[in-house]
């Protein structure tokens, strides 16, 4: 009879000990806060005033990888690779006993953020009072820096030239800030660009035209500026735009007929603004678009009659405008149309019976050379 294998020796205890004491050592070393960061760091704490939720609090010690608030390491270099500090976010520092609160913060984002050369993601969000501009050293010191987002804030100066420099950047949010000035040519280089968010500031100047450059690009929010000229031809080679919002600028001329061809583009907003020409019967044929809002302008002509049973708009807003001809009766044949708006154009005609026009109420249609039927009453 074969004899069973011998069983492996078990590993000494002192041996066991002394390899558990090496885990913790080396787990320790790997998250400590590199020395020129942690002064980085309290450089631009003593920029920023927070009084009342103590989100500072907790940045003493010389280790700023494992307890500072807001701050996250490698762990392999103990660099600091992100800094994320939002004014209204669910955590306990910020909702203490479950209670949101929306932080105050003040002062002014200090240069020696740009000496934290591995930062991967800036955030600095919705604190209200942050003010100055955004340093220029960010777009030249912070070559890692994937993530720029210092929304709801009272930023001022420009966005920093030489932007596009960081190409390895998929978000930048500046909205709702007082950020003045052009937008940076340079822009069009951040190859790696998703989501490109500059709402409600004061930019002026154009829309760059080769901002079809912008491959990867899925969201493009830049409504409520000052922004003047065209709308660039090549945005609609942008094919994984989802969302286009241009409203509440100044822009002028027509809207280009390839936005008909952005295939995955699903909301676009370019209410009011000076926008003439006609409607691009592409645009009104593209399958994906949810949700259309050309309200408030200068457009012209008929509405094109080439709504489809693919046609799904939960909202389609032409107001305002100079269009002329009869509401499309094709649109019965849409799966789904929610709010619609054709109020105060020049449309005449009758107003199609059954859906969606059955659901849809007077002001839908106020303000018209001559329609007639449907919520208006009848057609004499």
């Amino acid at each position: 009879m074969a004899s069973s294998p011998a069983p492996s020796p078990a590993a000494p205890p002192l041996l066991l000990a002394a390899l558990t004491a090496l885990a913790v050592v080396a787990s320790t070393s790997a998250a400590a806060c590199s020395a020129g960061d942690r002064d980085a760091l309290l450089a631009i704490r003593a920029a920023l005033s927070e009084a009342h939720l103590g989100v500072f609090s907790s940045w003493t010690g010389t280790d700023c990888c494992t307890s500072w608030y807001g701050v996250s390491c490698d762990p392999t270099t103990g660099r600091v690779a992100d800094l994320t500090l939002r004014g209204e976010a669910d955590d306990p520092v910020m909702a203490p006993a479950g209670r949101p609160a929306s932080g105050v913060m003040s002062g002014y984002i200090s240069d020696a953020v740009c000496r934290l050369g591995r930062l991967s993601s800036l955030i600095l969000a919705d604190w209200k009072q942050i003010s100055g501009p955004i340093p220029p050293c960010v777009a030249t010191a912070l070559p890692y820096l994937r993530i720029l987002e210092l929304p709801g804030n009272r930023l001022t100066g420009e966005i920093p030239r030489s932007i596009g420099s960081l190409s390895r950047l998929t978000v930048l949010n500046l909205a709702d800030n007082l950020i003045a000035g052009e937008i940076p040519s340079s822009i069009t280089s951040l190859a790696s660009l998703k989501h490109l968010d500059l709402t409600n500031n004061q930019l002026t100047g154009g829309i760059p035209d080769d901002v079809g450059d912008l491959t990867m690009l899925s969201r493009a929010l830049l409504g409520r500026n000052k922004l003047t000229g065209a709308i660039p031809t090549s945005v609609g080679s942008l094919t994984r735009l989802a969302d286009l919002d241009l409203a509440e600028n100044g822009l002028t001329g027509g809207i280009p007929d390839s936005l008909g061809g952005a295939h995955v583009l699903t909301s676009l907003y370019l209410g009011g603004n000076r926008v003439s020409g006609r409607i691009p019967a592409s645009l009104l044929q593209n399958k994906g678009l949810g949700i259309l809002n050309l309200s408030r302008n200068a457009v012209e002509g008929a509405i094109p009659d080439v709504f489809t049973a693919e046609s799904y708009f939960m909202v389609l807003d032409l107001s305002r405008n100079r269009l002329t001809g009869a509401v499309p009766r094709s649109l019965s044949a849409a799966a789904y149309v929610g709010h619609l708006d054709l109020s105060h154009n020049r449309l005449c005609g009758s107003i199609p019976a059954g859906p969606p026009f059955d659901h849809l109420d007077a002001a839908s249609f106020a303000s018209n050379s001559c329609l007639c039927g449907g919520p208006l009453g009848k057609c004499t």
